[in-house]
């Protein structure tokens, strides 16, 4: 099976710094959940949108999902919390 690339893309593979190298290796070995007449692979927080042409897999779109980090999005919270602590004890008068 031949793998193509659309314009779309490899501009967008281009700007979000993503390899092209990449996007074979989740085609070839990330979860694959059907949409339509495309595909969604799923390779951590890649996601690779690709549709069946014939027979060739013509890779439509390339991005990452940034709902999984599950690191970031604790950190986050977690930073959050801290500020509004900060912010309620100098309200009180207790400052430490």
């Amino acid at each position: 099976m031949n793998l193509t690339f659309s314009a779309h893309a490899l501009d967008r593979c281009l700007e979000r710094g993503i390899s092209l190298q990449l996007v074979a290796d989740a085609l070839f070995s990330g979860r694959l959940e059907r949409y339509g007449d495309r595909y969604v692979v799923r390779h951590g927080r890649l996601r690779v949108v690709a549709e069946r042409q014939d027979d060739a897999c013509v890779v439509v779109t390339a991005y990452r999902d940034a709902e999984t980090n599950k690191k970031r999005a604790v950190r986050q919270r977690r930073q959050q919390v801290r500020k509004f602590q900060r912010a309620s004890r100098k309200e009180s008068g207790i400052w430490w």
